[in-house]
């Protein structure tokens, strides 16, 4: 089975989509089948930040018209891409049993990855949850805004309180120093232990560099482009971390399985 990891965040724009993609890459360049669900299912946009043209997403395989494998795109480095559906406003509102295809068709992709990373949607919507739940990882995003840091605590006490979630990886984007980093994963710690008794994980930080928006521009990945960058050296620091605390499986052969269960303990 593939490992799932589900990289989400309270708040838009704090760099999930990125964090994301230059994961993915980063993993791919260690020799890992690398599969990237873009979860965003109504706005997606990593084949645009990529600049690809997919012919079909998954508004098609909702449709019945095209199958998971049919859609999915080769991306930068070695990546494997599943686009979701940007602009259509029914696949943002998909009903339970047309979401629950989705989900279950991710069961079709084959070779199976080692790693599926999910792109989920920002806030506490039930996609959102819905697709973090098949993860065995949850990796939060926030960025030294109190806005951020207000809405990453939101998701963390949703999939707490409500779905029974005990493991929270925590990534802070943008930085300015380390130390600032640390100082702002210990505030959400603090909050964390202190009003639902879940201890958090820094899974590493990614400092500001100007080589990420140069990166954008040129739609590609930071492995690709600014190899020795301090956000490329940063990015393969947490995918080290994620290689070494990705356990041998969860025991759910069917990912729909994983939307019946709680998670507590993990």
């Amino acid at each position: 089975m593939a490992r799932i990891i589900s990289i989400a965040s309270g708040k838009g724009g704090v760099g999930k989509t990125f964090l994301s993609l230059q994961l993915a890459g980063a993993l791919a360049a260690v020799g890992k089948r690398v599969l990237l669900f873009d979860g965003d299912i109504g706005l997606a946009n990593i084949h645009v930040v990529l600049g690809l043209k997919p012919l079909h997403d998954l508004s098609a395989v909702v449709a019945g018209e095209k199958s998971v494998v049919d859609i999915l795109m080769d991306g930068p480095g070695g990546i494997k891409i599943l686009p979701g559906s940007s602009g259509q406003r029914h696949m943002a509102e998909l009903s339970t049993s047309e979401l629950a295809k989705v989900i279950q068709s991710l069961s079709e992709i084959t070779p199976v990855p080692d790693v599926m990373i999910i792109d989920a949607g920002a806030g506490i919507g039930d996609h959102v949850t819905s697709l973090v739940r098949l993860s065995d990882r949850l990796m939060v995003v926030v960025r030294d805004e109190a806005a951020s840091l207000a809405d990453g605590y939101a998701l963390i006490k949703v999939m707490n309180q409500d779905f029974g979630y005990e493991a929270f990886d925590v990534v802070i984007n943008d930085v300015e120093s380390l130390d600032r980093a640390r100082a702002i994963f210990q505030k959400l710690n603090d909050v964390a232990n202190r009003f639902l008794g879940v201890a958090l994980r820094h899974a590493g930080s990614i400092l500001h560099d100007k080589a990420v928006v140069e990166t954008a521009r040129r739609k590609t990945l930071l492995g690709l482009y600014a190899p020795q960058s301090s956000a490329a050296v940063s990015v393969r620091a947490i995918a080290k971390d994620v290689i070494d605390h990705l356990d041998s499986g969860s025991g759910f052969p069917y990912l729909l399985d994983r939307l019946t269960i709680k998670k507590g303990g993990k």
